[in-house]
């Protein structure tokens, strides 16, 4: 966060921080950008040890302070999280992905649609009636499902706290009644975008998969291309996590106080794109990977898929069945890309080739084999033999 910005925040902030020092103990209270400084630091990954000394001021004191911050973010009406409120701001949205989608293949996107799973401490019983449902078998960890939805220049016009850590994205999806409610009421031709744990529709479209996928090679290219737009809501948790490192991590507290910190985090994820950018013309011409360098997304070791952050994944007991549902937009585009003979680029098809290639020879590795090279450069498998000791 730029030092411009970093006073418009305080600015903002000010109303709700501001100390009477008719009530301070000391000789005089504590200044609002103080105030704002310990709750950045603590939300970017900072200890609370370190801040007090930084601001001066008690560790209760800093505690007090990081909380009343967390608060004021989340009450300052000029950073909510807002859907766009009428058809030049939807407009605005669309053209966001149309310059990014290739051949226009996904003319018709206003947004990308996905969940992410943060780490929490095991909820008391007071909080929830039913505490292993917080508990994701998959992660090892207690935690809470989050819904978002991003723009095409990465800012958040959804985000909510939305059901447990062992909850899968389509039953988050049946609890987020507003976000439906604002799917629904989309303009004819305007759609988001999801993957396969979302109910597919006119106004949400998602990928093939299973058998679908391999039956036309069209339906292949219309997975890549959504691909390639849907990627915008993975990049904005990326950029989110990285920004703010209290999230990469175990979140301590209550619930309630987890859902307030993650919404502080959403609200001034967007604060800072408003205000410092990357607008979103400047990352119009780079690949994927020249954009998450740009913006120093950093991929998550804990994270699968070399992700940066933790994605929503049921636990393995969880059976996924795909949604039944139809498309007529989804047909189209399919029957588009037939026209116009458009298929997976094959640049994209080679490196798909080597990165299963690469989870081959990592399983094969794992089940005690080793990776010899012949003469021709060819690598092949040997049994790794056993080797006594003695």
């Amino acid at each position: 966060m730029s030092y411009e910005s970093h006073s418009v925040l305080v600015e903002i902030l000010r109303p709700y921080l501001q100390r009477n020092e008719r009530y301070s103990r000391s000789s005089e209270p504590i200044a609002v950008e103080h105030m704002v400084a310990a709750g950045l630091r603590h939300l970017q990954g900072g200890r609370i040890k370190d801040a007090r000394h930084i601001v001066k001021s008690s560790r209760a004191a800093c505690y007090a302070m990081v909380d009343d911050f967390i608060d004021a973010v989340n009450s300052a009406p000029e950073l909510d999280i807002k859907f766009p409120q009428n058809a030049d701001e939807w407009r605005a949205a669309n053209e966001g992905f149309r310059r990014r989608s290739s051949n226009d293949t996904m003319g018709g996107t206003v947004a990308a649609l996905d969940g992410f799973f943060q780490r929490c401490n095991r909820p008391s019983t007071k909080e929830a009636s039913n505490t292993v449902s917080y508990y994701s078998g998959h992660y090892e960890s207690y935690g809470v499902n989050c819904l978002a939805v991003v723009r095409a220049d990465l800012q958040f016009i959804y985000f909510g706290v939305v059901s447990p850590g062992s909850t899968n994205d389509i039953v988050s999806y049946s609890l987020a009644q507003s976000l439906k409610e604002m799917i629904d009421s989309l303009p004819l031709g305007l759609y988001f975008l999801g993957d396969a744990a979302f109910p597919l529709g006119e106004k949400l479209l998602t990928p093939f998969v299973g058998p679908q996928r391999h039956n036309s090679p069209y339906n292949d290219a219309y997975n890549f291309y959504l691909s390639q737009l849907r990627i915008r809501v993975e990049m904005a948790f990326g950029r989110l996590v990285n920004k703010f490192r209290i999230l990469s991590g175990k979140i301590n507290g209550s619930l309630s106080r987890v859902s307030a910190i993650l919404m502080a985090c959403a609200r001034l994820h967007n604060f800072i794109i408003q205000n410092d950018g990357p607008c979103d013309e400047m990352t119009v011409g780079m690949s994927t990977g020249e954009e998450e360098t740009f913006l120093q997304i950093r991929p998550d070791n804990t994270a699968p898929l070399g992700m940066s952050y933790l994605p929503t994944i049921p636990d393995d007991s969880y059976i996924f069945e795909t949604e039944d549902g139809d498309s007529h937009t989804r047909t189209e585009i399919v029957e588009f890309l037939s026209r116009n003979s458009l298929r997976r680029p094959l640049h994209n098809l080679l490196r798909r080739r080597r990165e299963l290639a690469a989870e081959q020879q990592q399983r094969e590795i794992d089940d005690g084999w080793v990776f010899s090279q012949n003469g021709g450069g060819e690598v092949y498998a040997v049994a790794r033999e056993y080797i006594s000791p003695n």
